[in-house]
């Protein structure tokens, strides 16, 4: 890892947070479970600094969690949290946009999403014209789901 990300130091903090001693096997036993944008810039567990978009994962077997940036939880999980924080963005900058397929799926997986605001918006999510009814649930949904990632600390169900 470059740009002043240290993957020895990453892989040494989340084998000791692990129950297996091999990379490859403890990789494995973590997952994405929380993100949020930082307040305050904030180090990484690789030494990044500065960081903003902050992923928590969680250990399945130890029940241990733990803070990463964005760019490590993707080099380590190999999960797009990038995706989800560019949508996130772009509601962010303009209400009416749609949530990207990856961002409405972490969501309702972690139970912020209803069934019914899930479905409607992947039902919604290509569509550019929308009904006047259809926009203002859009911009509801999207005011929901920012103020969960606004409030540090954002999590599912486990």
């Amino acid at each position: 890892m470059g740009d002043g990300h240290n993957f020895r130091q990453l892989r040494e903090c989340i084998l000791a947070l692990s129950q297996a001693s091999d990379w490859e096997v403890a990789r494995k036993e973590w997952s994405l479970v929380d993100i949020s944008e930082a307040d305050e810039p904030d180090t990484c567990l690789c030494g990044h600094f500065p960081i903003i978009e902050i992923c928590q994962i969680a250990n399945r077997v130890t029940g241990r969690r733990t803070e990463v940036g964005n760019r490590c939880v993707k080099r380590f999980l190999g999960f797009r949290s990038d995706l989800i924080f560019a949508a996130i963005k772009r509601i962010r900058k303009d209400i009416t946009k749609s949530l990207n397929a990856d961002a409405i799926a972490f969501f309702n997986e972690r139970g912020l999403l209803t069934s019914w605001e899930c479905g409607f918006l992947q039902d919604t999510m290509s569509k550019r014209a929308l009904s006047p009814a259809q926009s203002a649930t859009r911009q509801r949904i999207n005011e929901k789901v920012l103020a969960a990632i606004s409030r540090r600390g954002f999590r599912g169900p486990d």
